[in-house]
């Protein structure tokens, strides 16, 4: 009877240590690809890239690229790495549209060209696409004019 107890504890701890051990392979084995689209709407999207690569730092005291779509008003607010910027957006599945946008007039030599970059890719915007935390905005032929990143403020 000893013995007995004796290969039923063996197995059960067995048993508990490949579960364990399945359990610890299968998490951390999961892929950037399994992460959760996050929502379009009611987000803060931080610009990355530009049609012609990655966007720079922002200055000391200058706000990053980013906007936030505000869904119950169809409403878009954000900053260009210089001036703010506000207006209106439609939205479907994968279609978006950028209406009456409008930016504050500051100065910003040093940031005007990816500025004037980041407004007509906004513009020119006629696709939407998330990948996880990743949203990318294409034109009418598809062609990818700027990508984002979802920060969490909180």
């Amino acid at each position: 009877m000893k013995n007995v107890a004796k290969t039923a504890g063996y197995s059960l701890l067995l048993g508990l240590a490949l579960g364990l051990g399945g359990c610890a392979a299968q998490s951390s084995s999961q892929s950037a690809d399994d992460t959760p689209d996050v929502a379009l709407a009611n987000t803060y999207w931080k610009l990355t890239d530009l049609a012609d690569g990655p966007v720079a730092d922002t200055e000391d005291n200058q706000r990053e690229a980013h906007f936030v779509l505000h869904e119950d008003d169809q409403r878009v607010a954000g900053a260009t790495g210089c001036n703010q910027l506000m207006g209106n957006y439609t939205q479907d599945a994968t279609h978006i549209a950028f209406e009456q946008l409008a930016t504050t007039m500051m100065a910003c030599p040093q940031a005007a060209g990816a500025e004037r970059a980041y407004l007509n890719a906004l513009n020119q915007a006629e696709r939407w696409e998330i990948d996880g935390k990743t949203l990318t905005l294409a034109d009418g032929d598809n062609e990818t004019l700027a990508r984002f990143q979802a920060v969490h403020l909180y």
